[in-house]
């Protein structure tokens, strides 16, 4: 009797052991990943752990961090999920008699801790001005950064320094803006090499073209006239420019393949592509690289094979081998005729549904915000409406838009109102519904953009 007593106890006990763990690891598993936003306002970063349940967002510990830089507008989480690097734009501008003033660009890296903080490591500089955007290989080998604005690089002491814009065509401006008539510079790309270990940069430099005004080689890309953003796809970058009548690239795409081995970029084309659209405002691909999609702002007079018309509209493409684009065979597809400044877009996990960002603006004749919603037919790539879209759970002036790593929700952040709005995915219908728990979230003022990271231990 006495020892089916004490096995009954140790019975008991193994249970209860068991029965903790079991609440431990359910309890870890609640956080699917981490969604950190980027904020003007301030410099800084805020930080959400992301419930795999429900969607909801809370902080993670010691969010909000600093940017170590100014004017935050750009993000991402390198593959791993080890690290995020955010772009700081500066302060830079022209001046009306051609001069420049306010800080530089930088990239400024930061180590993920397990449980979403964020350490600062370290932070380089950009090569050109005014920088826009940023991207990294499939790999995680190699980073890149889009420059508004090219430099000298003197080689020496001077380092970079800015290119005035002039009153007449130079050969280091020639990029007519309309709106004051003087000429800029080209834009450029940056290219880093990433350290697999650190997540350190050390910059590539151009080896195919000398620096006309200092030692060595140029130490960026150059590109066209006043590019927008970019996209890596299929080995090549492709850049949307608004472009210049005197460079003849107005609204166009300029593109270069990339090497997987050394980041060198090279030139595909002997010319832009030139697309016909209004204004370009973003570019995206699915997740496979079959289709890539230009976003044209408008005002175009859009009709197209759905017998859809509206004033933006969406131009999807193929990548050939060469690196060029293929118009697609269903032509430019309208976006949704109430839907007002459209700048955003981005396909699901699986190619399903595409989702247009609409920003609209704050007067009360227009509309406000907005994701108008798409089907992806898997044969021709024909785009359609969900039904129900436009879908109005969004915010105010969303500035970036993304899937969680569960790939069951899609988050945006509201520059005008700073708060980080949730949908839940309906993957059969491509529907977003609002989150069952609370769907709006503060974050940091005038959110610029978000990344996501997928590691939580």
């Amino acid at each position: 009797m006495k020892f089916r007593k004490v096995g009954q106890v140790l019975l008991a006990l193994v249970v209860s052991v068991g029965l903790g763990i079991g609440v431990t690891s359910c309890s870890n598993s609640f956080t699917v990943g981490y969604l950190y936003v980027t904020g003007s306002q301030y410099n800084q970063i805020s930080g959400f752990n992301i419930n795999n349940e429900t969607g909801k967002l809370t902080p993670v510990k010691k969010s909000p961090f600093g940017s170590n830089g100014t004017n935050p507008v750009r993000a991402l989480v390198l593959s791993g999920g080890r690290f995020l690097y955010v772009l700081n734009q500066g302060t830079f501008t022209y001046n009306s008699d051609g001069t420049t003033t306010g800080t530089a660009s930088n990239v400024s890296l930061f180590q993920i801790g397990g449980d979403g903080t964020l350490t600062f490591q370290a932070s380089y500089a950009s090569q050109g001005n005014n920088s826009l955007s940023i991207l990294t290989d499939t790999s995680g080998s190699h980073l890149y950064v889009l420059d508004n604005y090219g430099t000298f690089n003197t080689g020496g002491s001077g380092g970079l320094l800015p290119i005035n814009s002039t009153t007449t065509q130079t050969a280091n401006t020639p990029c007519l803006n309309a709106a004051d008539g003087r000429y800029y510079p080209t834009g450029d790309i940056s290219a880093y090499q990433i350290d697999p270990t650190t997540g350190r940069l050390s910059l590539i430099t151009n080896q195919q073209v000398g620096n006309p005004t200092g030692p060595g080689q140029l130490t960026y890309f150059p590109i066209g006239c006043f590019p927008t953003e970019f996209k890596l796809v299929g080995g090549f970058i492709f850049t949307i420019q608004q472009g210049s009548t005197s460079n003849n690239d107005v609204q166009s795409v300029f593109s270069y393949s990339q090497s997987t081995t050394n980041g060198q970029l090279t030139l595909t084309q002997n010319a832009p592509l030139q697309t016909n659209a209004a204004h370009l405002t973003y570019i995206n691909s699915d997740p496979t690289g079959k289709y890539v999609y230009l976003l044209d702002a408008g005002p175009v007079a859009c009709m197209d094979t759905n017998g859809v018309s509206a004033p933006t509209q969406i131009l999807p493409y193929t990548v050939t081998t060469g690196g060029t684009l293929a118009t697609l065979s269903t032509g430019n597809i309208c976006n949704d005729p109430t839907a007002v400044g459209p700048s955003l877009l981005i396909t699901d996990s699986k190619t399903k549904f595409l989702y247009v960002a609409n920003s609209g603006n704050t007067s009360m004749t227009q509309p406000f915000s907005e994701i108008s919603a798409f089907t992806i037919d898997p044969t021709s790539g024909r785009l359609q409406f969900i039904a129900g879209e436009p879908f109005k759970n969004v915010g105010s002036g969303p500035r970036c838009m993304l899937e969680d790593p569960s790939n069951q929700f899609i988050y945006t952040a509201g520059f005008n109102d700073s708060t980080v709005v949730g949908n839940i995915i309906d993957t059969n219908a491509g529907v977003l519904n609002p989150l069952r728990v609370a769907t709006s979230y503060p974050t940091v003022g005038n959110p610029t953009w978000c990344a996501a990271s997928g590691r939580t231990q």
